[in-house]
């Protein structure tokens, strides 16, 4: 059982998150890590015991009404279940953790608890039904959904301009490293916007055009763009939408299309450099996320490697499943 209860804390530690149930879970797991060697039954804690470990402050509110096992915390885990039993499968465990809760009648001595419980890794299941290449129907289209895959921390080679930054694959970032990038890019944008003014004042002198002027012209617009598009603008976005498209400049000339992923727990923020992608459900092509414009502005959507425009999927990070978006 010790090594079940490892898994999951392992695959907390792999995915860095300062939601509350992420933070539930780190502590039901690091509780029952304890108890490892005990029975199930001693390996059971209440929701004032969990709250506890976790050590957030809740005021008055009741501890199994913040827990919210029923509205909240156990779809928590039931979407991310996925993940956990790949993960144990990988490892080559029989069994993988689940978080289950024990329900009461109430009365004295009877208390709802929480434990994890040991599970049997499902067996891998070969799809035996056969799909048209030539067309999909659209009551079967309805159903087809793309199940995404991350790659191993470190398996995607940044190119040598970024390689110093990535350790293992991420970059760790403390509070007052998320200041210094952020003055380091306002710096940035101040200094575009300054070399833009200064070349607008050049400009105002009265004087015959030359190549010159001409040439300083198209730099007070190009060198603000610039800036904005390549350097500020990107970090906005990872910030704002947890994931975006790595540059091509960033990752080595032979891999395919990456991403960059921003993890948050607490004052630590991590930027992952991975890849998300699946098997195509249509074609069985290679799906590989890239941007959704124009039909889905801002968002990143699932594309074919061999039919990019008609077998498109959506992308959900969290519970790493898409469904097909263009109707056939």
């Amino acid at each position: 059982m010790r090594e079940v209860i490892q898994c999951l804390i392992d695959w907390l530690d792999s995915e860095t998150s300062d939601e509350k149930g992420h933070r539930i879970l780190r502590a039901l797991a690091h509780e029952s890590l304890k108890k490892a060697d005990f029975d199930e039954s001693k390996r059971r804690f209440t929701a004032e015991e969990i709250v506890a470990a976790v050590g957030d402050s809740i005021g008055s509110t009741d501890p199994k009404k913040w827990i919210d096992w029923p509205g909240f915390l156990k779809k928590y885990c039931e979407t991310r279940e996925g993940q956990i039993i790949e993960f144990a499968r990988k490892r080559g465990l029989p069994h993988y953790p689940k978080p289950e809760r024990k329900s009461t009648k109430g009365g004295p001595g009877k208390l709802t608890t929480f434990y994890i419980k040991a599970e049997r890794v499902p067996e891998v299941m070969e799809d035996d039904s056969a799909i048209d290449k030539d067309w999909v129907d659209n009551s079967i289209a309805a159903e087809l959904k793309a199940n995404y895959q991350m790659t191993e921390l470190g398996e995607v080679q940044p190119s040598w301009i970024v390689r110093w930054l990535f350790r293992n694959g991420q970059i760790e970032l403390r509070r007052w490293h998320v200041w210094v990038v952020l003055g380091w890019l306002l710096t940035i944008g101040g200094l575009a916007v300054l070399i833009a003014y200064g070349g607008w004042l050049s400009l105002s002198v009265p004087r015959s055009v030359t190549t010159r002027d001409l040439t300083l012209l198209i730099s007070v617009f190009v060198i603000p763009y610039g800036a904005w598009v390549t350097i500020i603008k990107p970090w906005i976005l990872l910030f704002d939408d947890r994931i975006v498209l790595a540059h091509e400049l960033f990752i080595k000339i032979h891999e395919q299309s990456a991403q960059f992923e921003l993890l948050r727990d607490g004052d630590l923020r991590v930027v992952r450099l991975v890849r998300y992608s699946a098997a195509c459900p249509i074609c069985g092509a290679t799906v590989y996320l890239e941007k959704g414009e124009p039909d889905y502005r801002r968002r990143l959507v699932g594309r074919c490697y061999e039919s990019p425009r008609e077998h498109v999927f959506s992308f959900d990070r969290i519970t790493r499943c898409g469904r097909l978006l263009i109707d056939r």
